[in-house]
């Protein structure tokens, strides 16, 4: 069976074949660059941002990605418990770019790091919780 760190690691090169967003649930289904191998990947969140337009394109080029998990207390400053932009104008709008805007505000102890989808560009990216509770489901070919 195969755990999120595995997808992560074996994710080079993986095309995102489709996701959905439902009942504050985001399900990815990707095709793993390093095997072939078709998953699931499903996770709880209320924090999201898409680049529609990439998205929308069904050129495999396009899709093309790799999964980023980042811990957001390592590049976000934190005040009163909460997360903060940076100051510096050229240094938000690299945090705005890579969707780091997704936490400003939010409980550093409710969110802990930010899922992408790396390609061309952030595809898409969601805030999460609990990195333990993100699932993987193995999808037959």
């Amino acid at each position: 069976m195969m755990t999120f760190a595995d997808v992560v690691s074996n994710s080079s090169d993986s095309v995102l074949e489709s996701y959905t967003y439902a009942e504050g649930r985001l399900q990815l289904v990707l095709v793993l660059g390093e095997n072939d191998q078709k998953v699931a990947v499903s996770l709880l969140t209320d924090c999201l941002a898409f680049a529609g337009s990439v998205l929308a394109s069904s050129e495999r080029a396009y899709r093309t990605c790799f999964l980023a998990l980042e811990d957001l207390s390592q590049v976000l400053a934190v005040e009163n418990g909460v997360y903060v932009p940076a100051p510096d104008f050229g240094k938000l709008m690299q945090q705005a770019r890579a969707n780091y805007h997704l936490a400003y505000g939010k409980k550093a102890a409710e969110w802990t790091h930010l899922l992408s989808l790396v390609g061309y560009s952030r595809l898409a990216s969601c805030l999460v919780a609990d990195v333990g509770a993100i699932s993987v489901t193995e999808i037959a070919a």
